[in-house]
């Protein structure tokens, strides 16, 4: 949806500087409809890995079909507009059921011939204008501009709709037998049925191209249809990028735009093309737009990441600080009655609570531990460090018989507390936390983990993965940046942590009552973990379909319901 927006937006932006000037605007529609076509292209290319030479086929059937029609029926636009999108779906389904056993090369040349069949045969009907084509096809709109908006707001509208299916269970499956049909096969995948469906899709997008081609330049002939300009979609999607909503539109600016601006030169394009080609495959081999995000990843998001955390840090907050050790810890405190200590997990801060915070007969306490959040940076990572900090904050406030939350690595600091600490702790509730034995990182992992203290996209998306069942956009961006307020060096260093303790031998000690809350569409901690800490302390399991790593997030008013019946149970 952002991507559709972003580019409505910049889009519109530049028809409107360039409004008094319809040579350029008629550029920027020739753009938009490549772009159109390269992105059917992606579809059964990039997404489906299917290669296909005739994709411009399409587009003719498109035009032809609306050109036709128009000029000689007289039937409104808008109906052929559909009849072109239809005539190219069962043309798309004509080229599919042949090509489902074929890949490779074979399918190649397969919708080469498709391409050249379709060209000859619409320059050999005079029906059609023959060789000469169709001109004064009437357009949608007489102005430029409108013309152009038009193009846009349809570019948009399939980019979204693109970008529903690619994400959907339909647009898995499309990848799968992208990657591997054999596996794909393997999973139950109907792989005919998926080529059949990417094909249709892609000629329909063709088709939509060709149709505003035809009524947006006015004219249109065989050799505007051609090899070439298969070849050149093809080459806007290598170029812009596979599997990207907008990898079509920035191949199509550079084939597309570029012959305009080197149109004074007397340069072969060809030439041009071919070494963008080479230069792309060495360096870009997934495309620009791949590469452009990687290089926004590793470098360009760091300043950004620099100002939010200066700028964060310093904002008013509600809470206060405590001394211990010579170190700042901060915390909040909400309501009053029994005792709650809260310890939050890895990347995160107090504000994981925000939504159980207020439970009613309970003073709930939650901390930042030192590493996280606004409390102040200790030389090394370790989760019994972080547990003595705790205690002695429990101390510093005076509070004794305390139920102890720890959600994720607060729930490996909370048993290390309960365990080490029994005397200070009534009842004990882990949510999705690490087994007795700790948390093994695969070693190929650290180095993803090394680029979140410096990527706010990618801790993002990590938060985001950890609570699927949320929708609190403000609140995950909030948490966001209280993760990048960790110490640096703890991205990695918690890992590590996590690996570095077993409490086996220790459970023994802690007598109160524990509850294990397991959401089942957590990606790191499993059943057979939770189970090692419940057997060993003789407590309670209780796993949620419905939610992931986070109940606390994901479903907090089912927490409170846990919680209360926990601690009067």
């Amino acid at each position: 949806m952002k991507t559709a927006i972003y580019t409505l937006i910049i889009g519109i932006i530049l028809g409107l500087i360039f409004m008094p000037q319809s040579f350029m605007l008629l550029v920027f529609s020739n753009i938009i409809i490549m772009a159109i076509a390269a992105l059917g292209l992606n579809v059964i290319f990039g997404y489906t890995g299917q290669i296909s030479i005739g994709h411009a086929a399409f587009m003719a059937i498109g035009a032809y079909t609306s050109a036709f029609l128009t000029s000689n029926f007289n039937i409104p636009i808008l109906l052929n507009f559909i009849l072109a999108m239809v005539l190219s779906a069962i043309f798309g389904m004509i080229i599919a059921l042949p090509s489902l056993r074929l890949k490779g090369f074979y399918l190649a040349i397969a919708t080469m011939a498709f391409g050249i069949a379709i060209q000859e045969i619409i320059a050999s009907l005079s029906i059609l204008g023959g060789r000469t084509g169709m001109r004064n096809i009437p357009p949608i709109i007489d102005s430029e501009f409108g013309k152009f908006f038009i193009n846009l707001i349809i570019y948009c509208l399939l980019v979204y709709i693109t970008s529903i299916i690619t994400k959907s269970p339909v647009g898995k499956k499309y990848n799968m037998v992208r990657d591997s049909e054999t596996a794909a096969s393997a999973f139950g995948v109907n792989i005919p049925k998926v080529k059949l469906q990417a094909f249709i899709i892609s000629a329909i997008y063709g088709g939509i191209a060709g149709f505003l081609y035809a009524h947006t330049i006015g004219y249109i002939a065989p050799a505007d249809f051609g090899l070439n300009v298969s070849l050149n979609l093809l080459a806007m999607v290598v170029i812009g990028g596979f599997a990207t909503l907008n990898g079509g539109l920035i191949g199509s600016i550079i084939i597309t735009g570029m012959p305009f601006l080197f149109s004074r030169i007397n340069f072969p394009m060809t030439i041009i093309v071919g070494s963008l080609l080479i230069v792309f495959v060495l360096f870009f081999p997934r495309g620009l737009s791949f590469g452009l995000n990687i290089l926004y990843l590793n470098y360009f998001e760091v300043p950004i990441v620099w100002l939010i955390k200066k700028m964060w840090r310093k904002r008013r907050k509600n809470g206060q600080f405590a001394d211990i050790n010579g170190k700042k810890i901060y915390y909040e405190v909400n309501g009053k009655g029994t005792p709650v200590l809260m310890i939050h997990g890895n990347y995160a801060s107090h504000r994981w609570f925000e939504k159980v915070k207020n439970i009613p007969g309970f003073k709930i306490y939650t901390p930042d531990l030192p590493n996280f959040g606004f409390s102040e940076w200790l030389e090394n990572a370790n989760i019994d460090i972080y547990a003595d900090y705790m205690n002695l904050f429990l101390e510093k406030l005076n509070l004794n018989n305390v139920i102890i939350v720890g959600h994720s690595l607060g729930g490996a600091v909370a048993m290390s507390l309960a365990f080490r600490y029994p005397e200070k702790v009534n009842r004990l509730i882990l949510i999705d936390s690490p087994s007795l034995k700790g948390l093994k990182t695969p070693e190929e992992n650290y180095y993803a983990l090394n680029l979140l203290k410096r990527n706010r996209t990618l801790l993002k998306n990590s938060l985001r993965a950890m609570m699927p069942a949320s929708k609190d956009r403000k609140f995950l961006n909030q948490i966001t940046n209280d993760g990048l307020l960790m110490n640096p060096k703890c991205f990695t260093e918690n890992a590590r942590a996590l690996e570095n303790y077993n409490y086996e031998e220790i459970a023994k000690n802690f007598k109160g009552k524990t509850l294990f809350i397991l959401g089942k569409k957590d990606i790191l901690v499993t059943k057979s973990m939770a189970l090692n800490v419940v057997e060993s302390v003789k407590g309670e399991l209780k796993i949620f379909s419905h939610v992931g790593h986070s109940i606390i997030v994901e479903d907090p008013q089912l927490f409170i319901k846990i919680f209360l019946e926990f601690v009067h149970n």
